[in-house]
């Protein structure tokens, strides 16, 4: 009997350890699983915020006129979802102007869009002028001469607000100019004067819509940065190319056929092969102008000059010292002009042209 208890008293130790070895072991190994659980999809909603910021550049290097985020931050987010927020500037003649922030939110397979491309899309006043909101800054619009009234939207008249400039004294101003019809680069370049400072170029619309009323997001055009054409290697890509670098084979082959081209043409390609820009009005969608664009000019070689000054745009963004738009007036080029964003000039800014 005596022995029997001391046999089931080992069984028993022996049975309590290998509870405490098991148990051990699943949560060691649930540990395990939950730790690379979170690594994987930790590297998802880092791959997804990265995808968010690249399609924002994307999408500002052919939209937004003369608004470019300047910063980005996390917002929020657990294990399955994330947020990214960015602050948006315009460049009013060399200075910085805030023009306001904007959210995304996504999960490890879905980002939702509509917040991040119609960011800031201001209010309408009586007039048919767009305010700002988050900083009650006026919003430059664009015109065109062919608009027709459909569906009951009306068409805006368009503004000839160059000669109220005058009043704003010692200001710096930004002026959307809308032309009464297409010019050419070289032409566009001859006609602004050179205190003033082109922003961006637009290409125009080729329906009989009403861009005036176009959220920022879907006016097509470009800042002078990209009618150069640029050519760039991703640093990641670049980098496993070095390592799975073959024997015998040159690393500037290599690299030259992962070549991404940044520029203009190259950049409106590329967004319309996102499948961005599906925003319509009236059953206009103003990213279709993008493709007829395309078709006149999509075979242009930007790296040579007398290709680049053959582009044609139908409108400028541009800044400058409030006195130094005067000059503008009267100009049989100009089929409106409406004035957006301002800020007082002071003493010890660096400006633009100076």
């Amino acid at each position: 009997m005596e022995t029997f208890e001391i046999v089931a008293k080992k069984n028993k130790k022996r049975n309590i350890k290998r509870i405490i070895l098991w148990s051990t072991t699943v949560v060691v190994v649930f540990f395990g699983i939950y730790i690379a659980a979170r690594m994987i999809t930790g590297k998802l909603i880092s791959d997804q915020a990265w995808k968010v910021v690249n399609e924002v550049q994307l999408v500002e290097s052919v939209a937004f006129p003369n608004i470019e985020t300047y910063t980005w931050s996390a917002n929020g987010g657990d294990m399955f979802h994330g947020g990214i927020k960015g602050r948006q500037a315009k460049d009013i003649y060399g200075i910085p102007l805030d023009y306001g922030e904007y959210k995304a939110d996504f999960g490890i397979f879905n980002i939702n869009r509509g917040i991040l491309f119609h960011a800031n899309s201001g209010r309408y006043t009586e007039s048919g002028a767009t305010i700002q909101i988050e900083n009650n800054q006026k919003v430059p619009q664009f015109y065109n001469k062919k608009a027709k009234e459909e569906k009951g939207e009306s068409v805006h008249e368009p503004t000839q607000e160059l000669p109220y400039i005058k009043e704003m004294k010692n200001q710096l101003v930004e002026v959307a100019l809308t032309f009464d019809k297409p010019y050419s680069l070289k032409e566009i370049r001859a006609m602004i004067p050179k205190n003033l400072k082109t922003n961006w170029y637009w290409i125009g619309t080729n329906s009989t819509s009403d861009p005036s009323w176009w959220q920022p997001s879907n006016l097509y055009g470009t800042s002078p940065d990209y009618l150069t054409q640029k050519e760039y290697l991703h640093k990641k890509e670049a980098e496993e190319a070095i390592k799975n670098l073959k024997e015998g084979e040159k690393l500037s082959d290599r690299l030259s056929k992962m070549k991404d081209v940044d520029g203009f043409l190259a950049n409106l390609k590329k967004y319309i092969k996102s499948g961005f820009g599906k925003s319509s009005y009236n059953n206009v969608t103003p990213s279709d102008d993008i493709k007829t664009y395309l078709k006149k000019f999509g075979k242009l070689d930007l790296s040579k000059k007398e290709d680049l000054e053959k582009l044609e745009f139908s409108g400028v963004i541009l800044t400058g010292k409030a006195e130094n738009f005067a000059q503008l007036e009267g100009k049989e080029w100009i089929y409106a002009s409406s004035i957006g964003a301002s800020t007082p000039n002071q003493p010890y800014y660096k400006l633009d042209k100076e």
